[in-house]
């Protein structure tokens, strides 16, 4: 498990099987637009450390809010085609709402280093790909449907880019785009906990 100090957790969330993520400050720069820069994932039998961002320009490196609803969008639209339910159409609909309000301007990582790669990892898996990287990070999702095997679950993506997107919000209360980009991530985020909760019954 990634050792985090007490005093950097800046709170924590709960996904509804009750794995956790922590959103801590360790390293932060007083300029940086999110009041966290790190993410711990609970990934069933470990912690996976993600590092997120707005866009490029709110610290030297990680995630962006982009680049996470690319991979939440891409590994939801693979369980569409494995199994449609209204609930993960739902998901990809909101989460393709949410892309289309995402501003050039604001959201877009336009340097050389956003392309995201996506690739089969070493458990077996009806999706095509399990790892998504970019730059040296990687995210390992978990490769079970019901979200129960170990690796980082599309809720635990919706998770962070939500609040990612909400503290973003609260820092630009002018950017109408953020707010609706995160109205539409949180509808996706109910969607599914709507599946976990039908395929877990």
């Amino acid at each position: 498990m990634i050792a985090v100090r007490d005093e950097d957790v800046v709170l924590t969330r709960h996904t509804v099987d009750g794995r956790f993520l922590l959103f801590t400050s360790t390293d932060m720069q007083p300029e940086w637009i999110l009041p966290w820069w790190g993410v711990v994932v609970d990934t069933g039998a470990d912690g996976h450390g993600l590092l997120v961002r707005f866009d490029k320009h709110a610290a030297p490196a990680g995630w962006t809010a982009q680049q996470l609803l690319l991979v939440a969008r891409r590994r939801l639209a693979a369980e569409c085609e494995r199994l449609p339910s209204p609930e993960v159409r739902d998901a990809v609909a909101a989460l393709d709402r949410a892309a289309s309000v995402m501003t050039e301007r604001i959201f877009a990582p336009s340097d050389g280093n956003w392309e995201v790669v996506f690739r089969q990892g070493g458990t077996p898996s009806p999706y095509p790909w399990c790892v998504a990287g970019h730059s040296g990070f990687d995210i390992p999702l978990c490769p079970d449907p019901e979200s129960r095997d170990e690796g980082v679950s599309p809720e635990q993506l919706l998770i962070a880019l939500d609040q990612l997107l909400h503290d973003a919000a609260r820092a630009l209360p002018y950017r109408t785009d953020v707010w609706q980009a995160r109205g539409h991530v949180t509808a996706a985020l109910a969607a599914e906990v709507r599946r976990l909760s039908a395929i877990r019954a």
